[in-house]
This record gives C-alpha cells, structure tokens and sequence, in this order.
C-alpha cells in the first residue's frame, strides 16, 4: 500500500478538524494509502516531523490546519531538499482563519472536499521564498498590518479574519515608525522610508486579494513587492487607502515591483513575519525566490491562473 502522513493541527480555526477527522481519514483510506496520523503537539511540531521523517517512508504528505502549519511542513520539505532526501507531493486541507495560500492555489474550504482532492489533484511545482536561513511559502512583511494584525492573539484572528482585517490594521498606519532603507532588487536600488513591506507569491494577503488585477503566477520565480513609503499626513494616508482598495496599487507614496530576489538592508532592527508567524528582528533581509520547488497538490482547473506553463481547454 501507498503510505501517507497526516499531520494537523487540532487547535486551528476552533478545532473544525477534530469532528470531520473521521471522514477525512476514511478518504485517505479507500484512496489505498496507509495512514499515519500525528497532531501537533506545539510550535514547529510539524515541521520536525517532515524533516526528519526516514527517507523513503512516504509517497505522500497531507496536512491541515492554518497558514502557520503549511508553512511549517513546507518548510520541513525544504529542508529535506537541502539535506538531500526525498521530497514528496504536499496536500493541504485548510482549517485556519485566512488561509491565504490555499486561496490562491484555489484548495476547497471543505474539508472532505479538500482530502477528495489530495488523493486526485495534479501535483504543481509552487515558488518557495527564502528569508536569510528560514523559508516562506507565500509572505515576508514588516510594518503596519504585519505588527497589528499578525501579533493579534488566536482567539481574535478566529473572530475577525478577512478583509476587513487588512483594512482596519490599515488605518494604524499613522503609528507606525518608519524604518529608513535600502532595497536591492533585479532591476536596481531603491532607498527611503518605508512603513510596510509585503514581500509575497500569492494573489492573497490576511484575507486580500490586493493583486488581483496583476495576473500573479506561483511558479514564474518572481516575488511581488509591494513597498509603502512613510507617509506625512492623512491626504497621503487617503490616496494609499483608495489604491489599495480599489487594487490600482498606482499611488505616489507605493512601490510595487516583481524581481527573483531582494535585499533589504535597514538602519534599525526591522521586525518580520513569515507567513503571518514571527520572522524575528534584523537590519539585513536577503529573500530569493526558489522557484518550482514545492510539489503541492491543487485541482488541475487551477493551473490556469497559477502556473505560468498551464492552460485549461
């Protein structure tokens, strides 16, 4: 029999696996796959039992719980990669309040459809991010939304979650200190002071879908950047608003730009996540782009918009 680890997170988005466990575990089974089940048991849990899994063990990984624990197995296959052992195609089965990542790839919010899909989906080779030593599978960010929203306790993200959770941290933006800095990137230098920095591949942050109008694709080896400059007084709070809402991304005091890598060299101590968990503090951030080099399962109608080599008939 094919074998398959379940690794998920029993506490993610209200515990909504622990009553359709049962179910999905019941999927994997009549797929033909011998199931391994393992729910997390803290912090970085799953991505140690990814990592150092024996070689050979598995055909295949499945997971579920929120962003957090997608970035953790991603990370373990990763680290595999780097190790030289074996890596395996990753289905995910959302259960998390955002769930930015499977927004983008298009993985069903069901969670019986999601394993449905995990036994029959196409395999896509996505873009992984590398911040200095660690990895991300869809953001790096500093600066206003990043210190609101994503340092706000679980029970909040449960209760808030989407949209309006962008917005809203938005408005904080006037409280934010701006960090004075260097950017590298493909197509040469910027420098000033910035208050946020999105750094993703994904058409999907904290619930919004800001780059909607871009044609975002998740296997081309460019990251998206979106870089907000200090702004002086609330007409340039206003006209940064209106862009993003209205995903034009086109106002004075707003930098988007797509490259394979940057490097961000700050004059303070800069305070990062990594797919909405902390990244620590630090005044050099190298980020590359490891294209093609995690093998997810996502419904093949989905190729269209995030590969770049796919179409649809």
């Amino acid at each position: 029999m094919k074998k398959l680890l379940f690794v998920y997170n029993p506490r993610a988005g209200k515990e909504m696996i622990k009553p359709r466990l049962s179910d999905v575990l019941d999927i994997f089974v009549k797929a033909g796959y011998e199931v391994t089940v393992h729910p997390t048991q803290a912090y970085r849990d799953a991505y140690y039992q990814i990592k150092e899994y024996e070689v050979g063990k598995y055909d295949l990984i499945a997971c579920s719980g929120g962003d957090g624990t997608i970035d953790e197995v991603a990370t373990g296959m990763m680290k595999r990669r780097e190790m030289g052992k074996d890596v395996v195609p990753v289905g995910y089965i959302p259960a998390g309040t955002v769930n930015d990542f499977a927004a983008s790839l298009k993985i069903p919010r069901v969670m019986k459809n999601a394993a449905v899909l995990i036994t029959d989906g196409d395999v896509f080779k996505c873009d992984m991010g590398k911040f200095n030593d660690r990895y991300f599978t869809y953001v790096a960010g500093f600066g206003a939304f990043t210190e609101v929203s994503y340092q706000t306790p679980q029970e909040w993200k449960n209760a808030l979650g989407k949209a309006a959770y962008f917005i809203e941290a938005l408005k904080h933006i006037a409280d934010i200190k701006p960090h004075h800095m260097k950017i590298e990137y493909d197509d040469g230098v910027i420098e000033g002071e910035f208050i946020l920095g999105l750094i993703s591949n994904s058409v999907s942050v904290a619930g919004y879908k800001y780059y909607e109008k871009k044609n975002i694709k998740m296997d081309d080896g460019l990251f998206e950047a979106l870089l907000i400059k200090s702004l002086k007084n609330p007409i340039e709070l206003q006209q940064v608003l209106n862009a993003l809402l209205s995903k034009q991304l086109d106002a004075d005091n707003m930098c988007y730009l797509s490259s394979s890598f940057l490097h961000i060299i700050s004059d303070d101590n800069v305070q990062w996540t990594l797919d909405g968990e902390d990244g620590g503090f630090c005044n050099d951030a190298y980020m590359q782009n490891i294209k093609e080099s995690l093998p997810i399962i996502c419904d093949r109608r989905a190729l269209a918009s995030v590969s770049s080599k796919r179409t649809v008939e």
